[in-house]
């Protein structure tokens, strides 16, 4: 589970800045509003294309994934890379550091001195990865926190932000309840407090408590770092669990909430992204997201998606250790599944979705299949453009393992309905189709109208009957 909230700190701030990119600088926002990843604003991005703040948080994480024990001097050459490559969105702060040939802490620092009422909220937006380059150590997170927003933002309140998010993301990561419990999101923040200078700590605990009860709408200069960590606080704190679904829809409920704050509205999405995905997990994020989010860490590089996001994330909560078989990163896992679960391809036709198990994906592609669904860890390479290719966290162990399966298995019932309207063929698998994929099945023939007796019946005899606490959630949905 820790693995999947590292990976979320990451997918659900890339989502919450693309969420919000098409209405920054914008007012505040009714509930008459749709708020999607439409894209356009200021930057004409692409609908679904995230921002400078996660095109930074990118240049961090990589050498985190790499298992860099002194990343700095890497995140400054690939920040110093993103500058170089004409982005569309420089902060000024940023803009600035990096317009100097200096060092950047030493460009910082000057300006710092030059400028100390400045206090833009861009290192704050880029600081998620932070937390996961020392799991369980929050004071070398707190120093790593510091030292990277003092590359562009050397002020106090630059640096304090940095420190407290960063801090808190590692707790929430490693000590946030389960699911079904509630949260209190402002403690870790508190508890960070520690970590920041004594002298600074009574102001900051103020400004935590006045975002816990406040409307995120009040705190109308988010441009500035403190308001824009507190507007990200208060999108989540003053944004309620769902009674009737699964609790985890609080994930898209707080950032469709940032999103209305107006103003710096792609940044403070993104700021509480990384929180909430910290708490919540990759895989809370819904499939319709991970379609179409996406980007570029610099613009001459090639595209990145959902898939690579969660990738680099694991690799750097994980010290930039791969598992065994090289996995995430290793381009194919199809070699392991031959040799360790062999099977027959197995390959059933349910109601327009195709179903079965890892060694019936080549006779998928070959049968027009063109977006592919695992259910099990894949491979980089296991899929070739322009098929899609998504895989979505979901383990065959216990319900304590899955704590967003009943999210999971719904939204990709209602996913594949979207898929299938627009004309998708769209195959599911895991390994060997004995519990994940009969359990995606049952969720999507309740989707279509069948019961739920009938689902797991119809289902046991085409694949196989999951576990129970699968077919609870493929049934409850909740």
């Amino acid at each position: 589970m820790r693995a999947d909230r590292a990976a979320g700190v990451v997918v659900a701030s890339a989502c919450g800045d693309a969420l919000g990119a098409g209405y920054e600088f914008g007012p505040s926002l009714g509930t008459e509003v749709d708020v999607h990843m439409k894209g356009g604003g200021a930057f004409d991005w692409a609908p679904g294309e995230w921002t400078d703040d996660t095109q930074l948080a990118l240049a961090i994480l990589a050498p985190i994934a790499d298992g860099d024990t002194d990343p700095l001097p890497a995140i400054e050459v690939g920040f110093r890379a993103w500058f170089a490559s004409d982005p569309a969105d420089v902060g000024n702060q940023t803009r600035r550091a990096l317009s100097d040939e200096r060092p950047l802490a030493v460009a910082a620092a000057d300006d710092a001195e030059r400028n100390p009422g400045a206090a833009g909220n861009g290192s704050l937006m880029r600081t998620g990865p932070v937390a996961l380059a020392h799991p369980g150590d929050p004071a070398a997170i707190a120093e790593l926190a510091a030292r990277v927003s003092a590359l562009t933002h050397a002020t106090d309140d630059c640096v304090d932000a940095c420190v407290l998010w960063s801090v808190a993301i590692d707790a929430t990561v490693r000590q946030a309840p389960g699911s079904a419990e509630a949260h209190d999101w402002a403690g870790p923040l508190r508890d960070a407090l520690v970590h920041i200078p004594a002298a600074r700590r009574a102001t900051w605990r103020e400004r935590i408590d006045e975002a816990t009860t406040a409307d995120p709408r009040q705190f109308v200069e988010n441009g500035w770092v403190v308001h824009a960590f507190q507007a990200a606080l208060a999108s989540i704190c003053s944004t309620p669990a769902p009674d009737d679904e699964p609790s985890c829809v609080h994930l898209q409920r707080a950032l469709d909430r940032a999103v209305r704050c107006g103003g710096d509205t792609d940044t403070v999405a993104a700021i509480a992204g990384s929180l909430l995905g910290a708490r919540w997990g990759a895989t809370a994020v819904p499939l319709a997201w991970r379609r179409v989010v996406h980007g570029r860490r610099t613009y001459d590089a090639p595209v990145e998606r959902a898939a690579d996001l969660e990738r680099l994330a694991r690799l750097a909560h994980d010290g930039g250790r791969p598992d065994q078989q090289g996995w995430p990163g290793v381009p194919s896992l199809r070699d392991h599944y031959e040799q360790h679960f062999p099977a027959r391809p197995l390959l059933v036709d349910v109601e327009e979705v195709r179903f079965g198990n890892v060694h019936a994906l080549d006779r998928a592609i070959a049968t027009d299949a063109d977006v592919v669904v695992s259910l099990c860890r894949m491979g980089t390479a296991e899929v070739r453009p322009p098929a899609e290719h998504h895989v979505l966290g979901l383990i065959d162990s216990n319900a304590d393992d899955n704590p967003n399966a009943a999210f999971l298995l719904t939204d990709l019932a209602s996913t594949l309905r979207t898929l299938v309207d627009e004309g998708h063929r769209p195959f599911v698998h895991c390994v060997q189709a004995e519990n994940r994929t009969p359990a995606a099945a049952i969720a999507w023939l309740i989707a279509n109208g069948v019961g739920a007796e009938a689902a797991v019946e119809r289902v046991a005899a085409a694949l196989d009957r999951p576990q129970p606490f699968l077919v609870d959630a493929s049934v409850t949905g909740t």
